[in-house]
């Protein structure tokens, strides 16, 4: 098991004073901990002002969250003469305490600590750690008159250990519907799609469109989850949601389980009403897994359009792959569709020759048509200007290819590959509307980077173990092994071999730091440096400085930099606790052995009278 601590949990937190007292769990998040790990937060009170007695509830999610213990450090203003009661009720997801003094006495002031409970994490999720509300009900505030005291801000906690999975995708298919036969009158259906779902329970989506150019008929649920188990299907049709547009809206739960993997939500049937374009959008949507966290997606609109727009497109629009090292070779087209009457095409092909370099040309006839061409070719520039002159005009609604490029890879990089200065034109000379698609190309890419860096405990004693953790992503395109060093300040402490990291994954190095040999009272920065690789485009995301950690002299147990009476009464306080009961500290625990006795009075004894320099 491992045990993370937040923070010194027997020392008041430092806040900025306001004028209100302030109820509230510090660290205000807590994230990334692993199931089976430990955790603890404080309830702390600041500005307060003659408190007599005081209770709090606090409440979590039972299924990501265990409480393990709470209580009241003994240093603490706030652990008043009585101990009103505990409560740990795991099965209803809450934890209780208070605390009254005891007669005729005025209350105590100030900011400390009301509470330090303890958690073992369940399972993955994101949860508040919350006060019970409202305010003077069962978390509240009493005076020596034993009125609650009048107004206290509360301040929730968060927990979040959540790993989302990789995104899916919401789109519109087909993404275009292009079709000039498309008249007022005729229907056509598109689906709204999803991609790579991950364990889907249920979806809600808008789609919204130009009212004046199509109307919504029909929506019917698509098979993805309902080929899981039943589910529960809601449509509804606005045909004048506003103004200018339509909207659908749409939800759809499945009554257990998850649904992973691809397939079609919803199928849309549309009336045409008039010629036009318009988008199809997919407006205000979420997808949600069978515990009701959101998960992560992308959207592609669709777009409808019955008037012929034509369009030169560079055919694949993307060329990627760590297979194209330099000396290696591939082709493009260009391409064009959705074209009445074209006689003369023009165009400027541009690259990056720094990149690739064009070594063919090829141009093909068009439905039978071979035009006559001008060609200039520029290698240093990078670019390819064309003119075609077919003898007769072209119509096609379908993509013909107009030309083909074979390219050779000259070094490792990007290369945007754009069609640019494009004009069509009838056999009158008159221009055709038209719209153009441009591609690129993404030879071998190297990129590792350091995400994030995250050590804990914050505050150790000299000897105690610190772990970090290390987050690397593989941002290039093919698998990488590299190394890993870690650092205090600017101390080595070790270095790490990271194997076979995937494109586009990440990995987590866990590194134990043990704080024997370094100077105590001083706080070290903690990063970590990945091996610049060979071509490695970017190197700025190598390293990541992210938080720090004070080593402590051992038995300095407030913190204050020396080891006196105080640290001593702490600890013997304690004697004989272990986790679970009320005066249990694990910062107390010297030598971490899970219970507080003679050995730790010992090393406090042993340091008695050191302090920082």
């Amino acid at each position: 098991m491992i045990l993370v601590t937040i923070s010194m949990l027997a020392m008041p937190t430092k806040i900025t004073a306001t004028t209100t007292p302030t109820i509230s769990i510090q660290p205000p998040e807590i994230k990334n901990i692993e199931p089976g790990s430990i955790f603890s937060v404080n309830a702390t009170l600041q500005n307060a002002e003659n408190v007599y007695a005081w209770q709090i509830k606090v409440q979590f999610d039972k299924t990501l969250l265990n409480c393990t213990g709470i209580y009241t450090p003994p240093t603490s203003i706030f652990k008043l003469e009585q101990l009103a009661g505990i409560v740990i009720d795991n099965s209803a997801g809450y934890v209780m305490i208070g605390y009254s003094r005891m007669g005729s006495v005025p209350g105590k002031s100030g900011s400390d600590v009301l509470a330090v409970i303890t958690f073992k994490v369940l399972s993955r999720g994101r949860c508040p750690i919350e006060f019970s509300k409202p305010y003077g009900q069962l978390t509240y505030l009493l005076n020596p008159d034993l009125d609650v005291i009048q107004p206290v801000n509360l301040e929730d906690g968060y927990f979040d250990n959540w790993i989302p999975p990789p995104p899916a995708t919401l789109y519109i298919y087909p993404k275009r519907v292009v079709d000039p036969t498309l008249t007022p009158g005729q229907t056509f259906n598109v689906n709204v799609s999803i991609q790579n779902a991950t364990n889907l329970n249920s979806w809600k989506s808008d789609i919204l469109y130009l009212k004046n150019i199509i109307n919504a008929t029909d929506v019917t649920e698509g098979n993805f989850l309902k080929s899981i188990g039943p589910t529960t299907f809601n449509v509804t049709i606005q045909p004048n949601f506003n103004t200018t547009h339509a909207l659908i809206s749409m939800s759809c739960t499945l009554k257990s389980g998850g649904a992973s993997g691809s397939g079609v939500l919803a199928t849309l049937t549309f009336k045409v009403l008039d010629l036009g374009e318009t988008l199809i959008s997919i407006s205000d949507p979420y997808l949600k897994d069978p515990n009701g966290l959101f998960l992560p997606f992308n959207v592609i609109n669709g777009y409808f359009n019955n008037l012929l727009i034509a369009k030169l497109s560079i055919d694949p629009s993307e060329i990627r792959g760590p297979e194209y090292t330099p000396g290696t070779t591939f082709q493009i087209n260009v391409t064009i569709d959705d074209v009445e009457g074209l006689k003369t095409c023009i165009f400027n092909l541009t690259y990056n020759p720094t990149v690739i370099m064009e070594i063919t040309i090829n141009i093909p006839p068009v439905l039978g048509l071979r035009p006559a061409k001008k060609i200039q070719i520029d290698d240093l520039a990078g670019y390819i200007w064309i003119q075609l002159t077919y003898p007769s005009t072209v119509t096609t609604y379908t993509p013909v290819t107009i030309m083909t490029v074979e390219f050779e890879v000259v070094t490792l990089g990007v290369s945007p590959i754009n069609l640019t200065n494009t004009q069509l034109l009838n056999e009158y000379g008159n221009a055709v509307s038209h719209e153009v698609s441009n591609g690129i190309f993404v030879g071998l890419i190297r990129n590792v980077a350091v995400i994030d860096v995250r050590a804990s405990p914050s505050e150790v004693y000299q000897g105690w173990n610190v772990y970090i953790n290390i987050t690397l992503e593989n941002k290039g395109n093919i698998t990488e092994t590299f190394t890993v060093k870690a650092y205090c300040d600017n101390y080595l402490i070790g270095e790490f071999l990271v194997e076979n990291l995937e494109p586009g994954t990440q990995t987590v190095i866990y590194v134990q730091w043990n704080t024997k040999n370094v100077m105590p009272c001083h706080r070290y920065s903690i990063s970590a440096e990945a091996q610049a690789l060979p071509f490695e485009i970017d190197l700025t995301d190598n390293v990541k400085i992210d938080g720090n950690v004070k080593v402590c002299l051992m038995g300095d147990t407030n913190g204050d930099g020396l080891v006196d009476t105080s640290d001593m009464a702490s600890v013997c306080y304690a004697y004989a606790s272990y986790p679970g009961t009320q005066r249990w500290d694990p910062h107390l625990d010297l030598n971490q052995d899970g219970i507080i006795d003679t050995k730790d009075v010992v090393m406090v004894a042993k340091n008695y009278g050191k302090h920082c320099p």
